[in-house]
């Protein structure tokens, strides 16, 4: 038997099909199925698309196909935009047996390989989602324009922040002012302005980007870069501390998952020990779009049950 998991989100769409046993058939990657991004009609063709190219590649025919399980980024709390992925989805897969979810219900699933517990997510932006049986709950996640805190787009705009403070000396000057001078081969301190506002227009992928700096410093012992990453994890346990009023017990898994977290110790060490006791920090057993086939697999045992 086979299930079809599908990762859409703002970068890539992953589709990936697996065994009962979680063994990975095959898997290929499209571009982005983000409807802000590409409209309902480019969701419509990628995931079209892509479920024709990865049956074809896997010799695996539509009957085949047990489950799909679907995680597709915006499908959220806005009536109208949810409408309008479930009529394209129901278009696409409309000869299997499917479940819609958004992404980070799928990210859960993966990284918790459909047990309960919650999972942090720092990306671009950032939110947490827990799951006691099938309940959902989430925090965070407001968007750049409000909030998302801890995520790489919150560090990349604190980055800048410092460094107009170091090179004007409300700070002194650390390896955060000598990064981005080279990086930028600024001649002048304030032709960051211009880089910024007319370059790259402020965009929030652009500005995000500036996290490496971060962790690039933070490997120099930076202490101003160390401070960003302390108040990140701050941020980040927030969000997952509030979740975690909602168990009983200890032992709650907490996994993660983000380019946040390949910053290693500098963000995931003063995140354990900001964490409310009862809950345990994992790494993620499976990527989301695995997530995505695990909760296909999952609702075929059920219904079989």
């Amino acid at each position: 038997m086979y299930y079809l998991g599908i990762d859409g989100g703002g970068t890539k769409t992953q589709f990936t099909i697996i065994n009962e046993n979680v063994e990975v058939i095959q898997s290929i990657k499209k571009g982005t199925s983000h409807f802000k991004q590409i409209g309902l009609d480019g969701v419509e063709n990628v995931l079209r698309d892509g479920l024709n190219e990865v049956l074809l590649e896997s010799g695996i025919s539509v009957d085949e196909i047990k489950g799909v399980g679907i995680g597709i980024a915006g499908y959220g709390n806005i009536q109208k935009d949810r409408e309008g992925l479930e009529r394209v989805v129901e278009r696409v897969f409309k000869d299997f047996k499917y479940t819609l979810r958004n992404d980070v219900e799928i990210a859960l699933a993966g990284a918790l390989n459909g047990e309960d517990g919650i999972v942090i997510v720092s990306g671009t932006g950032s939110i947490a989602l827990s799951k006691i049986g099938d309940k959902y709950k989430r925090c965070g996640g407001w968007g750049y324009s409000i909030g998302d805190e801890g995520s790489a787009y919150w560090i990349g705009k604190r980055i800048i922040e410092t460094f107009s403070k170091e090179a004007d000396g409300r700070l002194e000057k650390t390896h955060i002012y000598e990064i981005i001078k080279k990086m930028l081969a600024l001649s002048n301190d304030y032709d960051i302005i211009k880089y910024i506002n007319e370059d790259i227009k402020a965009d929030r992928l652009e500005v995000a980007k500036f996290s490496k700096v971060c962790f690039e410093a933070a490997k120099l012992r930076d202490k101003n870069a160390i401070n960003i990453f302390n108040s990140a994890s701050k941020e980040l346990s927030e969000l997952i501390n509030l979740l975690m009023k909602d168990f009983e017990g200890y032992n709650i898994k907490v996994s993660y998952l983000g380019g946040v977290f390949k910053s290693g110790e500098f963000i995931l060490n003063p995140l354990i020990e900001l964490l409310d006791k009862k809950c345990v920090l994992i790494p993620p057993k499976y990527t989301a779009d695995i997530g995505a086939a695990i909760i296909a697999l999952k609702n075929d045992e059920y219904k079989v049950l």
